[in-house]
């Protein structure tokens, strides 16, 4: 039986420590991150905590700030943003917003300033999005990969909680996930990145299109179920940072709604995605296969959030529970009675059926 981490199970990177140091403090409101200054707390994500910082000497300017909660994810940060800046911020592409600054928080933190934005990071409201629209996110992601190709960047990291949703559904990439064809950057990753990386890159190497690939593979399969499989934290010897609002209990709605058939064929695709380099060797293939499935299968109900509207529409919130019986005063009349016993006959199948699906991915996952 597989048990769920433990929430603050050691790092086993690091060395044993016999007396931890106590976890660096986050910055609060009106703290500063060199010339910027902490205006409002916004969202956790598995990286850390994004802050909406204004520019000390500007108070026009503002921007987003992401602190890390790891110290050692200094290294990556500051010294890929020394390197990398210049060349990421002369990509322009509309829905990517590069580094503007980085540095250490007064606590010792790393921190990375980015164009200021109105959103969320993705996976706290992507799973109420309907399935196939979730499953089109990620192929504009590798649209906006393609553009950066084309520039001579290449995807270094993918960290899930720079990527935000706008409040009209577009997808948003900020930070420095990219990094130049030929950078001199060390090859070190953020530790939210690492679920997602290959072995290979995970122990140094630099990123190729098999790693790209497998990173985007596993991106699917979080946007497919909530979060990845949990044996490969086991099996790889690291602890997943869990994404706030990226749980399969979100997701069981869209699965329930799919036939047995969509659900193998949707099944053999991820495993196929997150598979490393085998199945899909460049991002091309896979994007190919995502937009196969979409176009096979037929169109799956709409969330009852009714996020599936117009690009317009405002940021997706998870649907509302329904009324509860007692909510109606009315009496109730031989009719009524009956349909009562049925509706609690309906719920207690609805409850076992669930539960069989919650068991079944629990299997899976494990």
């Amino acid at each position: 039986m597989i048990e769920p981490p433990h929430p603050h199970a050691q790092d086993p990177r690091a060395p044993h420590d016999p007396a931890p140091r106590a976890p660096a403090v986050l910055p609060a409101v009106g703290e500063r991150l060199g010339v910027w200054r902490v205006a409002t707390v916004l969202f956790e994500c598995a990286s850390g905590v994004w802050f909406r910082v204004e520019h000390g000497k500007a108070a026009a300017q503002t921007g987003l700030a992401l602190v890390y909660r790891h110290e050692s994810d200094a290294q990556a940060v500051l010294m890929r943003f020394a390197e990398d800046s210049e060349a990421l911020a002369r990509f322009q592409y509309p829905s990517y917003g590069a580094p503007l600054d980085s540095g250490l928080s007064p606590a010792g933190l790393p921190y990375l300033v980015v164009p200021a934005m109105e959103g969320a990071p993705l996976l706290r409201v992507a799973m109420a999005l309907p399935l196939k629209r979730r499953m089109q996110l990620l192929l504009d992601l590798i649209e906006m990969l393609d553009a950066a190709h084309a520039h001579g960047l290449v995807l270094h990291e993918l960290d899930p909680g720079t990527l935000w949703l706008s409040p009209a559904q577009q997808l948003h990439w900020l930070g420095q996930g990219l990094t130049p064809r030929d950078s001199q950057a060390p090859a070190a990753l953020v530790r939210a990145a690492e679920p997602l990386a290959n072995a290979r890159q995970r122990a140094g190497g630099r990123p190729d299109e098999n790693s790209e690939t497998h990173a985007l593979g596993r991106l699917l399969g979080m946007l497919v179920n909530g979060r990845l499989p949990r044996r490969d934290a086991t099996e790889d010897g690291f602890e997943e940072e869990p994404e706030p609002g990226a749980t399969p209990v979100a997701s069981l709605q869209s699965w329930l709604s799919l036939t047995a058939a969509q659900r193998e064929s949707l099944d053999q695709l991820l495993d196929r995605a997150m598979m490393d380099g085998r199945s899909f060797t460049d991002r091309q293939l896979l994007a190919q296969a995502v937009r196969d499935w979409i176009a096979v299968e037929p169109s799956l109900p709409r969330s009852t959030s009714g996020t599936g509207g117009p690009a317009s529409a405002p940021m997706p919130l998870l649907p509302s529970p329904p009324p509860l019986d007692g909510d109606d005063d009315r009496p109730a009349g031989p009719r009524s009675i009956q349909a009562s016993w049925a509706e609690r006959l309906a719920g207690l199948a609805l409850v076992l059926a669930l539960a069989a699906v919650v068991a079944w991915l629990l299997l899976r996952g494990g």
